[in-house]
């Protein structure tokens, strides 16, 4: 009996390949995997039906020169993909471990009725690029009066748009009208910034070309606890706080280590339910790479390839509500919070960060720098400064990190 649609997908791949001996694999089966993001082979696709090509999304100035040619091609993936709506999709401030998903939306249709009640466009580039909405409701830590409650939204270009169900989403910064962050990207986007900038100056004194930019790169490993859903509706403080408060401590630990990376069995419905996750990620471009037990009963990992930090902070967020709903239709709970049990371990979620320029030089390795550089005293100095940047600013980065699930 197959226990997920996942499974039987896998299954049916594994057969569409079988055509006695071949000399290549055949990835046929997987080309719809990445079809659901809006950038690379996808976007240039349709851009070039505007007379456009994929190349106008690497500038930013697109938002100004092309924004009506993008969304017309956007327009036309999302019929094509069956989607008729659109959202400005937002992390507002202070969302973390509050709200289902950690993000903002409201959704449009990308349609509308002419004078005969026929269907016709209604997706501009005035539309894309650009939306208001309420903002008086969200924490705003006394930046405005409730009376100001406008909050403005503008597309992030570093992140690409993606489509899921019927609904196109458009990452974006949300701000207030003087421009005070009412997010937690808009911080990221002006810290890059000026990474880009300062760290540019650095590394053209060492050598390097810094022609294309500098950004930086995050892979953001998620541990998850997946639990029966019967025992978690017995658990009011599972519920209402994603971790025990109360009770007993759990009759058994992690002393002999015999959970971590152990096979993962289809006698429980946690295989299928890591298998139906990785494959909804792939299909929006996720490159969820690794999946394996982690060190406390229970407990599980999912990894992705690295990439730069705006579009995985993105897709990890998408990740953790795609975790949430198909543990649901698993009979499973997924608790994301840092250390639900007491006693054993809690869930990480290793931020493993670097810079690089955008050609490709990898700034915390020895080698790549010195070919880049020809200096031997570049990487020392590279590292001197991030070292010293730690070291000074320590208070800033912890204020910045700090959450009450964190610090528990």
């Amino acid at each position: 009996m197959l226990a997920t649609s996942a499974a039987l997908k896998s299954i049916l791949r594994r057969e569409a390949t079988r055509s006695g001996i071949r000399a290549m694999a055949n990835l046929a089966a997987y080309e719809d995997f990445g079809k659901n993001v809006f950038t690379g082979k996808v976007a240039d696709e349709y851009l070039k039906k505007h007379g456009a090509s994929g190349e106008i999304l690497k500038d930013p100035a697109w938002t100004v020169n092309h924004a009506d040619t993008v969304a017309n091609a956007v327009f036309d993936w999302a019929i094509d993909r069956g989607a008729n709506v659109y959202c400005h999709w937002f992390q507002p401030m202070a969302a973390s471990g509050v709200r289902h998903g950690l993000t903002g939306q409201v959704h449009n249709m990308m349609l509308e009725f002419d004078s005969n009640m026929e269907v016709k466009q209604d997706f501009k580039g005035k539309t894309l690029i650009k939306g208001e909405t309420d903002g008086s409701s969200y924490p705003n830590g006394g930046l405005r009066a409730t009376h100001r409650a406008g909050g403005y939204l503008a597309v992030d270009t570093s992140s690409p748009i993606f489509c899921r169900g019927d609904t196109i989403f458009i990452p974006s910064a949300f701000v207030s009208y003087y421009g005070a962050a009412l997010d937690e990207k808009t911080p990221l986007l002006r810290a890059n910034a000026a990474i880009d900038r300062e760290g540019s100056r650095l590394f053209s004194l060492l050598g390097i070309d810094t022609s294309k930019g500098i950004q930086t790169n995050i892979g953001l490993e998620q541990e998850i606890f997946l639990i029966p859903r019967e025992h978690y509706y017995r658990r009011p403080d599972l519920q209402l706080t994603g971790r025990t408060i109360i009770g007993k401590d759990a009759p058994r630990g992690q002393e002999m280590c015999d959970h971590y990376m152990a096979p993962l069995s289809s006698a429980t419905a946690a295989l299928a339910c890591m298998q139906e996750i990785q494959d909804e990620c792939w299909r929006l471009g996720i490159p969820l790479k690794t999946r394996h037990r982690e060190v406390a009963p229970n407990q599980f990992e999912f990894a992705p390839l690295f990439g730069t930090n705006t579009t995985q902070i993105d897709q990890n967020v998408m990740v953790m509500q795609i975790i949430e709903e198909t543990a649901a239709k698993h009979g499973l709970a997924a608790l994301l919070q840092e250390k639900p049990f007491n006693n054993i371990n809690g869930s990480g979620k290793h931020n493993n960060w670097s810079i690089a320029t955008r050609s490709g030089v990898m700034a915390f390795d020895p080698e790549s720098v010195l070919k880049a550089s020809g200096n031997e005293h570049a990487f020392p100095v590279i590292m001197a400064a991030v070292v010293a940047a730690v070291d000074e600013h320590g208070d800033l980065m912890r204020s910045a990190i700090a959450s009450p699930g964190n610090d528990f």
